[in-house]
């Protein structure tokens, strides 16, 4: 009954939480403001373990700090920047392959043969990542959970980690499809004074 309970009060806290979120998204907050709402939304659901997000900038085939407000300083800043590929940790590879990444122990996993010494410094022991994706499949960035004991999630666990997948994928769309506007709408102004100014 407890267990019951429990799940309840931690479903309506999520759906409480994806609320405050779309709600935010729709107002046009800043990007960086929502990230690191999902993330202490999650925060606040698991207090055993630490979010992130890190978002794809394919100027350089790599991953820049989206939020962590949970994470050390010092590591958010040691991971930004990180180049994706087929064997960079848990986060990276998961950018790379386009799917899910679980990774139970990183003392023993080859994803992270040259970051471990960075995440067990900090104490991680294990690394889940999923892929953000757009509507049409590209990576938009990453979601992390990291553990302080080796483990693998549990089916509560996953579904979580669809729903805040979801929620960063909407509102990364939703903030580029904005700057695009904002762009064409600056190059037709630029283009209509230089117009006007020719015609002058």
């Amino acid at each position: 009954t407890n267990t019951d309970i429990d799940d309840r009060k931690r479903a309506e806290a999520l759906l409480a939480g994806e609320n405050q979120i779309l709600e935010m998204v729709a107002t046009g907050k800043p990007l960086g403001v929502i990230l690191d709402g999902l993330c202490r939304l999650v925060d606040n659901l698991s207090s055993d373990s630490l979010h992130s997000i890190l978002l794809f900038d394919p100027n350089g085939n790599c991953l820049r700090r989206g939020a962590g407000p949970s994470f050390p300083e010092a590591f958010m800043a040691a991971v930004d920047g990180i180049e994706i590929g087929p064997c960079v940790g848990s986060c990276g590879t998961a950018a790379y392959r386009k799917e899910q990444v679980i990774v139970s122990d990183i003392a023993t996993d080859p994803l992270w043969a040259n970051y471990r010494e960075l995440a067990l410094a900090y104490g991680l022991r294990s690394g889940w990542s999923t892929p953000i994706l757009s509507s049409d499949g590209s990576v938009l960035g990453v979601f992390g959970i990291y553990g302080r004991e080796p483990r693998s999630p549990t089916p509560q666990h996953l579904q979580t980690i669809k729903q805040i997948t979801h929620l960063a994928s909407v509102a990364i769309e939703r903030k580029r499809a904005a700057e695009s506007l904002r762009a064409s709408e600056l190059l037709a102004r630029g283009q209509l004074d230089a117009l006007t100014h020719t015609l002058d």
